[in-house]
């Protein structure tokens, strides 16, 4: 479908140590629809490193390769990441989103319902 860039050449060129020079290749290939390939773990395992600009850069890139599609799982995965979308049972919980996670989320909402005129 996409060449040679599919979910395991993505996940193989992942460095030890977190940089931003990965993070804006993951935004890159979100950009260009490649991300769609990864499966849920792979989400999860780089979700969960911690490293705010890679988090920021699947959130975003994520968003645009399934732009306008109202797609259910990836308005999950950006909902999660803005806690005043969430629902009251969710204070128990406290999750810590930084802002700039937040922000990308929002800009990937936007992304996601483009031209869909449909609210959350």
């Amino acid at each position: 479908q996409h060449g040679e860039l599919g979910r395991h050449w993505i996940m193989h060129n992942q460095p030890k140590a977190r940089q931003h020079a990965y993070a804006g290749f993951l935004l890159g290939m979100g950009l260009q629809g490649r991300l769609n390939s990864l499966a849920n773990t792979d989400v999860y395992r780089l979700m969960s490193q911690g490293h705010h600009v890679t988090m920021m850069a699947l959130l975003v890139g994520m968003a645009a390769g399934k732009r306008g599609s109202e797609d259910p799982a990836i308005a999950k995965m950006l909902c999660l990441h803005i806690p005043a979308l969430h629902p009251p049972s969710f204070t128990e919980l406290e999750l810590e989103v930084p802002a700039l996670v937040q922000i990308s989320a929002l800009v990937g909402v936007g992304l996601l319902y483009q031209a869909s005129g449909q609210r959350l």
